[in-house]
């Protein structure tokens, strides 16, 4: 994505116009004429060339370039050529621009200056300038590439929506500017809903370096967007049997910059700025301006650990009854090394101890803390240090131990999100029924219990799991959970239930609207199915061993 602000002209006479493009007669008689740099409104920057060494291909070609003009890196191209009795168009993009001397090597560039670099030659020999463009696509669809002296045309909007066939997306969606070179752009850049929103595919995954790579600004620019989609669908065709509802959830993994996206940027200034939110649709960009804040509660209090937030923080806790309540306990015991089958076992025994299951007359089952168990953390942890002898099944003292060094190591840190002496919490319930602006959850006072992170992430993702599968779904809605550093949640090769959670999303849940916009530094150490799942990629600044890894 492009936050360049200028915009090339088409048209010698600048007025942008795409009137039709000649014939290659046409386009040959004009070349000596005042009007040479443009047939018809469409600017020719060159001719195709296929010398030895330098033939083209059905995949790309080369073309050399008029000595007054300027050709870049990553522009659109088009040229057209008359094959098989009909005309083809090729649209390409500049995958590099070369400066050729005519001179047999640097000894004779040497020679025409003495050697002098104040020396002017009485006669010059001028090199020539010429690309080489990569072929997006073909008018009519051909595999075989272009003739040479075919005319080559500096694209514009209407050739990049081509190339990059966004007129044949039904559901777009702009999600940047499109480069046209190192400072122009070429209009917006689309991607298909369809393949976002789980009709033909589903999630997005964004890799990036730390810091530069502009992820997490990436993600939020895709969800305000969505937003604005899904508002004007609802105001344009309020009856919509097929509506759009977005609720998107950010989970904030590291500092506390996500909570402040209900302000102005201070770097944001609109006379340099404002034309390319335009561009992209925006006429009035404004911050998220109804955002609901989560934080985890204070251990010795009822509010929500300081983040800097201006707005009011609602805080999030969990005591030992909600968690058995909601069928949580399991993940709290998630972690990489405590997975194996004698351990996974006694957790399980251990949580239907703790269990009472009741079925409703509409058969739905009901949990709640048994009234003969340890009712908070504290007092479940004085039991099992005294009562490892009460479980049913033949668990080893070793075991146990475990189980007791585990449970206490995320009590203790994770005091406040866990509460430790409380029957009550304040379990997060993010379930909506309408389109509403982002809930931010943070994670980051978590850093310390890395588990406690994953656990807070599996709670939302099971409960939302739970309400899109059960009998109240609301159609059209969508969930769009925003997860950065997505290798620490589920990581390559690893096979511990958050991780299989997250799995089961990314490869079940797009189709019952849980969209995952997950990102990381490296998806080479997130699990492949995560990855493979996801039906757009995006690439951001990214090192180099990274991009090495054969995902």
């Amino acid at each position: 994505m492009s936050d360049e602000v200028l915009i090339p002209e088409f048209d010698v006479n600048g007025n942008g116009s795409h009137a039709g493009t000649p014939n290659a007669n046409e386009a040959d008689s004009t070349e000596d004429t005042n009007a040479s740099h443009s047939t018809l409104g469409v600017r020719i920057i060159g001719k195709v060339a296929s010398p030895p060494q330098k033939e083209s291909t059905s995949e790309k070609f080369h073309f050399w370039v008029r000595r007054d003009e300027l050709v870049e890196k990553t522009q659109i191209v088009r040229t057209e050529s008359h094959v098989g009795g009909e005309t083809i168009n090729f649209y390409a993009i500049v995958e590099e621009v070369y400066r050729q001397s005519r001179k047999k090597d640097i000894g004779e560039e040497f020679d025409a200056f003495d050697g002098n670099v104040d020396y002017q030659p009485e006669f010059r020999v001028e090199g020539v300038t010429f690309a080489t463009a990569t072929i997006l696509r073909t008018e009519r669809p051909v595999l075989a590439p272009p003739l040479e002296q075919s005319s080559v045309f500096l694209g514009d909007e209407n050739d990049a929506r081509r190339a990059y066939r966004a007129d044949e997306i039904d559901n777009p969606l702009a999600i940047g500017l499109i480069k046209n070179g190192g400072s122009a752009i070429a209009g917006p850049g689309m991607i298909d809903l369809d393949y976002l929103l789980g009709i033909n595919g589903g999630h997005m995954n964004v890799n990036g370096v730390a810091g530069r790579g502009t992820k997490s600004s990436f993600l939020l620019f895709v969800i305000y967007q969505l937003l604005r989609l899904a508002r004007h669908r609802a105001e344009e065709y309020p009856s919509d049997p097929n509506p759009l509802i977005v609720v998107p959830i950010i989970l904030n993994v590291k500092g506390y910059d996500l909570f402040h996206i209900n302000r102005w940027s201070s770097r944001y200034r609109p006379e340099e700025h404002l034309a390319d939110w335009q561009r992209l649709g925006v006429e009035e960009p404004r911050p998220f301006e109804n955002v609901t804040f989560f934080a985890p509660q204070m251990p010795n209090g009822d509010i929500a650990v300081a983040t800097g937030c201006r707005s009011e923080v609602q805080p999030y806790s969990w005591s030992l009854g909600d968690i058995i309540e909601k069928g949580l306990f399991t993940y709290l015991f998630a972690d990489d090394d405590s997975i194996n089958d004698n351990f996974r076992a006694l957790v399980l025994d251990l949580e239907a101890f703790l269990t009472h299951e009741r079925v409703e007359n509409d058969g739905i089952v009901t949990r709640s803390l048994q009234n003969n168990a340890p009712q908070t953390f504290q007092e479940l942890l004085d039991w099992v240090r005294e009562s490892s002898n009460q479980l049913p099944g033949d668990h080893h003292k070793a075991t146990w131990s475990k189980l007791r060094r585990k449970l206490l190591l995320v009590v203790h840190e994770g005091n406040g999100a866990l509460r430790r002496y409380d029957q009550n919490g304040h379990p997060l319930d993010l379930g909506q029924r309408q389109t509403i602006d982002p809930i931010v959850v943070d994670l980051n006072a978590l850093t310390r219990v890395p588990s406690l992170q994953r656990f807070v992430v599996a709670t939302i993702l099971q409960q939302l799991v739970n309400e899109r599968t059960g009998t109240n779904r609301v159609e059209g809605l969508v969930y769009l959970i925003a997860l950065d550093e997505l290798n620490r949640f589920a990581p390559r090769g690893s096979k511990d239930p958050i991780t299989q959670l997250i799995e089961t999303v990314a490869a079940e849940m797009r189709s019952q609207g849980i969209i995952l916009l997950g990102a990381q530094q490296q998806a080479s150490k997130v699990s492949e199915k995560v990855i493979e799942n996801a039906s757009i990629r995006v690439i951001g600044r990214s090192g180099s061993l990274e991009l090495s890894q054969s995902i």
